[in-house]
């Protein structure tokens, strides 16, 4: 929900619901981002798409705006199911870019599917509904058939120790194919996500080239993914 909702919900100011949010999270009952939060849960806790898709708009198209201007005419692409890059589909749409598009997103596909320029592969599989994407055997199996130039995978938590990773073990193993296939791998991740984890693993740093966000991360962080040869994009 976001802090206005809640302000009007529970009539009490939004410093109010600021303070209250910020004793949630360090009980780790929920997950704060800018405006408002979501809660925690011990399964598959990804927000609903509608919602992910309306939380850090602005810095989400910051980072699409950021990722547009490495794709050149001619190139294969991948792109996930992700609402960050969901952005991005959204900046190529606007583009005069001929390329190849290769997706697992309902949402992507509908976005591209009258551009001229884009010749669109759709990967078949299992529809999910929470995040409109297709997963599965099928879908996995059919990226293995394509040689990909630059993918670019988001995800729902960024930790130093473990790497990307993911809310649902599907998505997850479809990020980490989409990533096995390209040659440059692109990690798309707002400030929100670092030093955060989920359940499902999607790779290693050692698989990615960039990582893309809206805001430069802590020292630490810049440190880190110098030392792991990750080029870091603001």
């Amino acid at each position: 929900m976001s802090i206005s909702e809640l302000s009007k919900l529970f009539n009490v100011t939004e410093e109010t619901v600021r303070n209250d949010l910020a004793e949630l999270q360090s009980d780790n009952t929920v997950k704060r981002v800018r405006g408002g939060a979501f809660l925690i849960e011990p399964s598959d806790n990804e927000v609903p798409f509608g919602i992910r898709s309306e939380m850090l708009k602005n810095e989400k198209e910051q980072i699409a705006k950021t990722c547009i201007q490495f794709i050149k005419s001619g190139d294969t692409i991948a792109l996930d199911s992700s609402t960050t890059v969901n952005c991005l589909a959204k900046e190529i749409e606007q583009s005069d870019l001929s390329i190849t598009v290769i997706t697992n997103s309902i949402v992507n596909a509908n976005i591209l599917m009258n551009c001229k320029n884009i010749n669109l592969v759709v990967l078949g599989g299992v529809l999910r509904s929470k995040s409109k994407s297709l997963i599965g055997q099928v879908t996995d199996e059919s990226i293995k058939r394509y040689v990909v130039d630059k993918s670019f995978v988001s995800c729902s938590g960024l930790s130093m120790k473990f790497g990307p990773t993911d809310t649902n073990e599907q998505e997850a193993r479809i990020r980490e194919s989409f990533f096995q296939a390209s040659e440059t791998n692109y990690l798309l991740t707002d400030n929100t996500k670092f030093d955060y984890r989920t359940a499902f693993l999607i790779s290693h740093f050692d698989l990615i080239d960039y990582v893309v966000t809206n805001e430069e991360p802590a020292k630490k962080w810049r440190n880190y993914l110098e030392k792991n040869k990750v080029k870091l994009l603001v």
